[in-house]
């Protein structure tokens, strides 16, 4: 089986903050976040697996500190495990304010992306973790692919309680 490091899908992109990207209190929208996320996230996996890909789920998606207007941002995103068809990607947004050179981590997010049936028989390579960073959130890949298949196998009966009005 082929191999790749997680290094190997590491996608980085850096972004000024402005106005425009920012919500009634003056931090940058969850929904431009995820948008950007989701950007990211995606050409992680297109690094381990040239096919189509679609985004299946959000899993512990975490703003830890705002963001603002005085800062730049920095998405660093590289999968974190694979099983099937399921790719889960990592990804973790770095801000730096431009006054004072503080970096912090102000948001943290895993993403599930699935290889779309229509790409055949891809065989997606044995995922290989080397830094510690990597080592640590591949070691919680099994956990976190339980807790999905749990939420998965009660979709029925959670979407069953929803009403449509």
């Amino acid at each position: 089986m082929k191999q790749i490091t997680c290094q190997q899908t590491r996608t980085i992109s850096e972004r000024i903050i402005f106005d425009g990207d920012l919500n009634d209190k003056q931090t940058l929208f969850g929904g431009k976040t995820l948008s950007l996320l989701d950007e990211n996230a995606g050409l992680a996996s297109f690094k381990l697996v040239h096919a189509k890909i679609a985004t299946a789920s959000y899993d512990h998606v975490n703003f830890w500190r705002p963001i603002t207007t005085d800062k730049y941002v920095k998405f660093e995103s590289f999968v974190t495990g694979v099983s099937g068809r399921q790719i889960e990607v990592f990804t973790k947004v770095i801000s730096h304010d431009l006054k004072t050179d503080i970096t912090e981590v102000a948001f943290t997010s895993f993403c599930t992306l699935v290889v779309l049936r229509s790409a055949q028989q891809i065989e997606l390579p044995e995922l290989v973790p080397e830094n510690d960073e990597e080592k640590y959130l591949c070691a919680g890949f099994a956990d976190r692919l339980a807790a999905r298949e749990e939420e998965r196998s009660n979709k029925d009966d959670f979407l069953s309680h929803l009403t449509l009005d």
